[in-house]
């Protein structure tokens, strides 16, 4: 099953203009607490399961965006959640402006609301992305 990818993209963004036009609507990300770290992977129901599927979530990709934290967290406000948001978004959109943009609305409304062990499709992220990139300014938090 080929991915879906958005067919007429803004110039310089990745923000889907409609959120049903993820770029890969099949992956789900998953977070959990454990012992030796928190752990967050990304599974990809379109591709078989093999060796890098699932896979991590890059940290090294979210610190060439922004290096704000040595680590994911979430579940409270806090510097590892908003190094959790930058990656998610990165991994959504494919584009670090877009995780620049909204990394900090994202992790107080969505990171930091999410319990010990969760489970995420990339389709809610980007109907995140979407309702936040078309709100009004006056709707959007600390403004």
């Amino acid at each position: 099953m080929a991915h879906l990818h958005t067919m007429a993209e803004p110039p310089g963004s990745h923000v889907p203009p409609d959120f049903r036009q993820a770029r890969y609507p099949s992956r789900v990300y998953h977070g959990e607490h454990r012992s030796q770290g928190d752990v967050v992977t990304v599974f990809d129901s379109a591709l078989p399961r093999c060796e890098g599927n699932p896979r991590a979530l890059s940290l090294q990709a979210a610190h060439a965006v922004r290096q704000v934290s040595p680590c994911f967290g979430w579940g409270v406000e806090d510097d590892n959640s908003l190094q959790l948001a930058i990656a998610l978004l990165i991994d959504v959109s494919g584009d670090p402006d877009v995780a620049l943009r909204w990394c900090e609305a994202f992790a107080s409304t969505y990171v930091a609301r999410l319990p010990q062990i969760w489970t995420v499709p990339e389709i809610d992220i980007a109907l995140w992305l979407y309702c936040y990139d078309n709100a009004r300014g006056d709707a959007l938090p600390g403004r």
